[in-house]
């Protein structure tokens, strides 16, 4: 099972070269996983001098919250707060992160805002690692260091500054994958029951450990691998027996989804309309297609390179699947944010791309980044909700 082979052996699937052949950066440190930690300092060193750079250019000065909770960052807030009362539109987030924001407030004092930022910073450094602990297991530190970078500076890494629950989530899903591709079970159906409790996209995990038992039991008669796919759903379907219980109707959040925030699925049909600009809205909103439609490329891409690369089958399925299902949401399209959760996409970017490219474009992505944290909020890029 190609799952369970060791990273050397990987290493040499990616690179055709044994471990020892490419030494890198995080060689040099006294623990290797503190280069993705050191990578995560320096890209929220990013983030302040585009917060502060951008009010500069504005002439204004804002406090860091005017940038740090920004749009649906404000329902996790009121969330945390006071819960599920009120606005019902709230009942759209799912309930893990802002209960760890709620925990954390307990330490600031009631100060929910220092507490979101104290939660978003240790899931994003958490993130980092978890990223680059999977391309360790699947490949080699080589790539690794590579693709913790690309990860880090990629533009949907704005979702590191903001109060919003895409970091959390990638770190879930990068431990979930780990634990299947080291067949401990019931550690990643625990893991895949807080993650769809967590944000409803993660319920790819679901298949992804399906698909992963269906070959431990073919190759090996594991049957005990039955336990990841049969836990894994059960953080999603607490949430939604919750919310039924709460509101006499166990398809709430779905009637939510469409009424309030226009999601739905639907093919594709929403993702095409905006590429082949088919929207008439699409005339005012020019800058915010343009990047839609090359967070498309690089998802097309992405997925291209994580194939080439011979990923195990777990992690490149993660990746394909996520990429699917924003591109076949009535409201997903290719947000930066969400394409950057398909996390394993930069893992196999890191391991295929030759040197030549990919410095620039390591570059250019981090020049993205800095576009949307400081263009974002003064509505330079449009006025839908936030990539």
């Amino acid at each position: 099972m190609a799952a369970a082979e060791p990273s050397t052996q990987r290493a040499g699937l990616v690179s055709g070269q044994p471990l020892t052949a490419r030494p890198t950066w995080s060689d040099q440190l006294p623990r290797a996983w503190f280069f993705p930690l050191a990578v995560f300092a320096a890209t929220w060193l990013l983030i302040l001098a585009a917060w502060f750079g951008s009010d500069a250019i504005a002439g204004r000065s804002h406090r860091w919250t005017w940038h740090f909770l920004f749009k649906d960052a404000n329902f996790y807030l009121s969330i945390a707060a006071h819960g599920y009362t009120g606005d019902p539109y709230k009942a759209a987030f799912f309930p893990v992160f802002p209960l760890l924001v709620r925990i954390t407030g307990y330490l600031t004092g009631g100060d929910y805002a220092v507490a979101g930022l104290i939660v978003t910073v240790a899931c994003g450094a958490a993130s980092a690692v978890a990223v680059w602990l999977l391309a360790v297991r699947v490949c080699d530190r080589w790539v690794a260091d590579r693709a913790v970078m690309l990860y880090c500076v990629f533009p949907g890494a704005m979702a590191l500054g903001m109060l919003y629950s895409e970091p959390l989530s990638v770190a879930i899903g990068a431990a979930a994958l780990l634990a299947l591709l080291d067949r401990r079970w019931l550690l990643a159906g625990i893991i895949g029951a807080v993650g769809t409790a967590e944000r409803p996209t993660l319920i790819v995990l679901a298949v992804v450990s399906g698909v992963a038992a269906l070959q431990a039991i073919w190759t090996r008669r594991e049957w005990q691998a039955l336990l990841a796919p049969a836990l894994t759903p059960l953080g999603i379907l607490a949430y939604f027996g919750y919310l039924g219980q709460r509101h006499h109707d166990y398809a709430y959040w779905f009637r939510l989804e469409k009424s309030g925030w226009n999601q739905q699925f639907d093919w594709g049909r929403h993702t095409v309309s905006v590429l082949l600009w088919l929207n008439p809205r699409d005339a005012n909103h020019r800058v915010f297609v343009v990047v839609l439609t090359v967070m498309f490329a690089a998802a097309v891409a992405g997925i291209a390179l994580m194939i080439a690369a011979r990923l195990p089958l777990p992690v490149t399925l993660f990746g394909i699947l996520t990429i699917l299902l924003t591109v076949t949401s009535s409201a997903g399209d290719t947000r930066p944010r969400f394409v950057w959760a398909a996390f394993p996409l930069f893992i196999g970017a890191a391991a295929k791309l030759p040197r030549a490219v990919y410095w620039p474009v390591l570059v250019l992505s981090a020049a993205g980044l800095v576009f949307l944290l400081g263009g974002w909020p003064y509505h330079l890029i449009g006025r839908w909700t936030a990539p």
